[in-house]
């Protein structure tokens, strides 16, 4: 027992324990006595706990003193008829009060209000936490008779909680008022004149909002006709519908009309919904039945028939529709009807079908809507977030040539909700009150015809599963397709898919199983932007995304027929400037430095990508190149224009590239790292491990081919730096690293890939030496060391794209980690540590580095 209710006197053992001597039992004491008023008491027992060594006793006696002395001047203050002192002397005494305190509170702001002091509304609160409901709302009438809408609207909703014939009918008379002074309440007046039984009257309110062109009245109007089972629905009103000329009052009406037992007049209205659709005349299902509506008579097809039933039952909406059409002219009106209505009720891109469905049929648990929002308690009860997320995608696996192609994409809440489907959890998604967009982007091969955009936005609401996203396509080529889904918030990267479609010439229609992947956090990282590269052919295309604006594919139509061959040119040069045998020292390397890098931007970079980048660049904080494709050295790259030269990219502002297909990771853990030192040590670097020591701490040196794969393979380590000799074999052998025991090479790591080894503990890897992040792709498709541990899960990876300075490499790192260290994100890290490094106009080492991973990402606190 603690707090107030001190009890009696010798019944507490509180009071026999400080009675017996106890300090501690005398100060809890005077606490619970100071809460239930006995000032002198209280105090008593604290200046003997004080006395008793109970130091704590002293200084709840001081506060207490404190507190009471306020308080007693403000009763003075009160007693005089200071109305603001009552004010704040009833405020005090409602902080954690009950009973005397909370009764007095209300006394002295009944006496305040009554002197003028605008408190009534405290007053009610006040009433409402002593449960004297009674008087609260006595208050609330006077507030009401005085003019105040808001308690006129307060009073009506306590009225009607009630439930009492006459409180509903008061209820009635205080909405009315609130509308004649200007309240915008005529659907909450509506379902106050529903509760009091007047159904009448709330039919003439809702008419009265009909006549003002509130089509959603007219539309309830027509589904009280069909609720009620009446013989005709008002010619009237249909036809107000009809001049509205919108496709989802047109839908209401055949709901209703299908409710009233009138399928055939229900079919006209659906059918005229349809053709004034554009959805609908323009999807594929509708192409299918091109052929048959050709015809005077529609004449049945099964194999169309099959096809519209297999793309209806992946909740394609608009074949749902397409297929009641074909139904009801092939004569089977029930089975058109039962499609139109399944159709309504998936229709979420619309957000009233489901709802409008059931309400229209009669369903006792529909909720009627109304332009403001207001709804039953049932629909106002608070919104629970879920608490996990799937990306969903699902594509057939065969398709006929010249046939349609299907591509769903969800964004569901649970696995339920999907079939016959295996699912990732979305860990930590907080989507905002509005919802939070998700761009979904496709890319497909040029033998699936794109038959709408590749882009398209899911809206993730908090509760609920949003509308799918359907992607249309026509199969043009014969062969396996490949597809791949990626997701993306703002400009940042969230995950992709991967999907194949068999295409024959007489092949079945055959919807594929679902894939499903971790989206991860559905946030963007503010300001950037990330450049998305594909290459199909010989061509590459380009898209910018970004927080404030996500532009369309570009197409570059001349590009340097072989990059790699330049590309290699460009790293050979390079190569002898960090040696110092370079053709150029001083301003003339780094002049030509630069006119390489505005080279590559002219080259490679499409006009329409350089405006939309221009557009962009004040508003830019860290900058993503996201492609397989990484032959071109993306960080030499020079934007430049009419009087705009802001120097390098990478100079700009953080510049990284993105892993597809790979979650990115928001935490780097830095403790216990492991440093790998090759055979043949770098000139430095005994004083590079000495250096990094200093910032990250001891590690554990690891110098055999044994010691790095058990490590890997364990998954469980901190960041892995190498100082190193990376060797490169252009005739096949690609990248490797001599350790004891066998050169460390990518294609050791592919178990780990398969594994995702990495992936719990997400680790930074730094391979510091040259030619540590990729490799010019050959026909043996080789993969680099920023692929693979990328694809073995980890968090981010640093590498260099061409032999770099040993004295220089050592200073970019120890700024890189020292930055990421003192808490900045990836992104500025690597932007300070090329800053720092940058120093000697004639070495490239700082234009080297490629940083893979999260720019927002930084080291956890724990660590």
């Amino acid at each position: 027992m603690s707090g107030g209710g001190a009890g009696q006197e010798g019944q507490d053992w509180r009071w026999r324990l400080a009675a017996a001597g106890d300090p501690f039992a005398m100060r809890v004491l005077a606490a619970a006595l100071a809460a239930d008023g006995r000032h002198d008491e209280a105090i008593a027992w604290w200046q003997k706990s004080a006395a008793a060594g109970d130091e704590t006793a002293l200084h709840e006696l001081s506060d207490y003193l404190g507190a009471v002395e306020v308080e007693r001047q403000l009763r003075q203050l009160a007693e005089s008829g200071d109305v603001v002192a009552m004010g704040t002397l009833a405020k005090r005494l409602q902080i954690g009060g009950a009973g005397e305190q909370l009764s007095e509170a209300i006394e002295w702001l009944t006496r305040a209000s009554n002197a003028g002091a605008p408190l009534r509304w405290k007053l009610v609160a006040a009433l409402d936490s002593a449960e004297r409901a009674a008087e609260a709302e006595e208050q609330l009438r006077r507030l009401a008779k005085g003019g105040d809408v808001k308690a006129m609207l307060e009073l009506a909703e306590r009225l009607q909680a009630d439930g009492a014939a006459e409180r509903l009918s008061e209820a009635v008379e205080w909405l009315t008022c609130a509308a004649t002074a200007g309240a915008t309440v005529e659907w909450a007046l509506v379902a106050a004149l529903d509760s009091a039984g007047r159904v009448a009257e709330a039919e003439e309110q809702l008419r009265q909002l009909a006549d003002g062109g509130d089509a959603t009245a007219v539309a309830e109007l027509v589904a009280r006709a069909a609720a009620d089972t009446r013989q005709e629905v008002s010619r009237k009103e249909l036809h107000r519908l009809a001049r509205v000329r919108g496709t989802r009052h047109v839908r209401w009406v055949a709901e209703a009309l299908a409710r009233l037992g009138r399928p055939d007049e229900a079919i006209e209205w659906w059918e005229g919904a349809d053709t004034l659709d554009a959805r609908v005349a323009s999807s594929l299902a509708a192409r299918l039945t091109e052929r048959l509506g050709r015809a005077a008579q529609w004449a049945r097809d099964d194999g169309v028939e099959w096809q519209l039933h297999e793309m209806a039952v992946t909740g394609d909406v608009e074949a749902m529709r397409v297929l009641a059409g074909y139904l009801a002219r092939t004569g089977r009106p029930t089975g058109a009807v039962e499609w139109w209505t399944r159709a309504d009720a998936a229709d979420h891109v619309r957000e009233w079908g489901a709802g409008w469905a059931q309400h229209a049929m009669g369903s006792a648990s529909a909720v009627r809507r109304s332009p403001l929002g207001e709804a039953s308690a049932e629909e106002t009860a608070p919104i629970t977030p879920v608490t996990s997320r799937f990306l969903v995608a699902q594509m057939p696996s065969h398709a006929a040539l010249s046939g349609p192609v299907s591509l769903i994409v969800r964004v569901p809440t649970s696995p339920s909700s999907i079939d016959n489907e295996v699912s990732a959890p979305l860990q930590g998604f907080e989507p905002g009150g509005e919802g939070t967009p998700l761009t979904v982007i496709v890319q497909a091969p040029a033998g699936l015809d794109p038959q709408g955009p590749l882009e398209q936005t899911i809206t993730v609401a908090p509760s609920g599963d949003p509308a799918p996203a359907r992607f249309s396509f026509l199969a043009r080529e014969e062969g396996l397709h490949r597809v791949r889904v990626t997701a993306w918030a703002g400009g940042t990267f969230l995950t992709e898919i991967g999907l194949e479609v068999s295409v024959e010439s007489d092949g079945p229609y055959e919807v594929g199983s679902p894939s499903a992947a971790t989206v991860g956090e559905i946030r963007s990282n503010p300001g950037e932007v990330t450049l998305l590269v594909d290459r199909v052919g010989d061509q590459y295309t380009f898209r910018l995304l970004s927080d404030r604006c996500i532009y369309g594919a570009v197409l570059a139509q001349a590009l340097t027929a072989n990059p790699e061959v330049a590309t290699e040119r460009a790293f050979a040069m390079l190569q002898r400037l960090a040696a110092g045998r370079g053709d150029y020292t001083g301003g003339h390397a780094r002049r030509w430095m630069k006119e390489t890098g505005v080279g590559l931007w002219i080259e490679m970079v499409p006009d329409l990508i350089k405006e939309q980048f221009w557009q962009l660049r004040d508003h830019i904080t860290a900058f993503s190149i996201a492609t397989e494709h990484d032959v071109i050295p993306w960080e030499l790259l020079y934007p430049i224009a009419p009087g705009r030269d802001e120097g390098f990219m990478v100079e700009q502002f953080p510049v990284l590239r993105n892993s597809l297909g790979q979650p990115r990771s928001p935490a780097l853990p830095i403790d216990e790292p492991h440093y790998v030192i090759s055979s043949r040590v770098p000139v430095n670097g005994s004083s590079e491990i000495e250096s990094l020591s200093r910032i990250l701490g001891n590690g554990k040196i690891v110098n055999t081919l044994d010691d790095i794969l058990a490590v890997i393979d364990a998954g469980t380590t901190g960041p892995l730096h190498f100082t190193c000799h990376n060797a490169f074999d252009t005739g096949g052998g690609g990248s490797s690293i001599a350790l004891e025991g066998g050169p460390f090479v990518p294609a050791l790591l592919n178990s780990a890939v398969a594994r995702r080894a990495l992936e719990r503990s997400s680790p930074l890897v730094f391979i510091n030496a040259c030619r540590a992040a990729g490799v010019v792709p050959q026909y043996t498709q080789m993969l680099g060391w920023a692929q693979q541990f990328m694809g073995a899960g980890a968090g981010a990876f640093v590498g260099t794209l061409w032999a770099v300075r040993s004295d220089s490499a050592q200073r970019f790192a120890e700024a890189f980690y020292a930055s990421l260290s003192a808490g900045e994100a990836l992104g500025a890290a690597a932007h300070q540590a090329r800053c720092h490094a940058g120093h000697d106009a004639a070495d490239p080492t700082w234009l080297a580095y490629t940083v893979y991973g999260n720019p927002a990402a930084v080291v956890p606190t724990h660590t």
